[in-house]
């Protein structure tokens, strides 16, 4: 009977490993796959920032190894940056895009949700992109050694918990999207969703810089939600993924300028 347990145990944290890491990146998964048993996006949210902690991580390696290469800053930042995107398909990249193209260059609620829904990027999608992973280059060439593995890691953790803060302030603004499948968020999965990054940063972040990461990236996923709230009437999938690069990259920015 505990052997059972433990197995269904084990199995139902394979299949949220599985959705998770399905969701978020492009990592081969059939290993993980045999080991899964009933697989359930909506329970899988607790896993969502540790995804994104092992995306940071992942990231902070190819830094490192880029800085023990002896390569310059900006360049081992652009190689690291490359490999992200590699590793996620540029999922909530496209999603800024999607946004910046929709939410500005349409007038009707209706027109800015098939805007985005439009594959093709347009000027203003392309900008935003540009800035953003520009950005991202900057901060990363920019961070002291000793705060490397530590912001990348607290940065993708954070990006994938606001995602559900979202979830839980507003509404979807399609009744047939990835964003709708996800109602009603459960309760304890979303507790420990909400608390991973908390954690990390108390056990990788010294006390001081904390609070500043937290308090930006909760400003900008808040004024995404006003203006997305104004704009389509609720959030999509790619106000969501927006949400988590503009929270990555406001923790980024923070501990930059601590750190400076």
């Amino acid at each position: 009977m505990p052997d059972n347990r433990n197995r269904s145990v084990s199995g139902r944290i394979a299949a949220d490993l599985l959705a998770a890491l399905g969701l978020f990146t492009r990592l081969p998964l059939h290993w993980l796959e045999k080991h899964a048993a009933d697989v359930d996006l909506r329970r899988s949210i607790w896993v969502w920032p540790f995804t994104g902690g092992l995306i940071g991580g992942l990231t902070a390696c190819a830094l490192w190894i880029g800085s023990a290469a002896h390569l310059p800053p900006a360049v081992s930042a652009i190689c690291a940056v490359m490999l992200q995107l590699l590793i996620t398909g540029g999922l909530h990249e496209d999603g800024l895009a999607d946004c910046a193209d929709g939410l500005v260059g349409g007038r009707t609620p209706e027109r800015r949700l098939d805007i985005m829904r439009d594959s093709r990027i347009g000027s203003y999608g392309a900008l935003a992109l540009g800035t953003a992973v520009a950005l991202r280059c900057a901060c990363m060439a920019s961070l002291p050694a000793t705060l490397l593995f530590p912001s990348l890691i607290l940065a993708g953790s954070l990006a994938r918990a606001i995602m559900l803060l979202e979830l839980k302030w507003g509404k979807p603004a399609r009744q047939d999207g990835l964003a709708s499948a996800l109602f009603p968020l459960p309760p304890r999965p979303l507790t420990v969703a909400l608390l991973t990054p908390l954690l990390l940063a108390m056990m990788l972040i010294p006390a001081d810089k904390i609070v500043a990461p937290f308090a930006a990236s909760l400003f900008v996923t808040f004024l995404m939600h006003r203006f997305s709230m104004q704009k389509i009437g609720g959030f999509t999938g790619d106000i969501l993924g927006a949400e988590a690069v503009l929270a990555e990259l406001a923790v980024l920015v923070t501990l930059t300028a601590q750190a400076g």
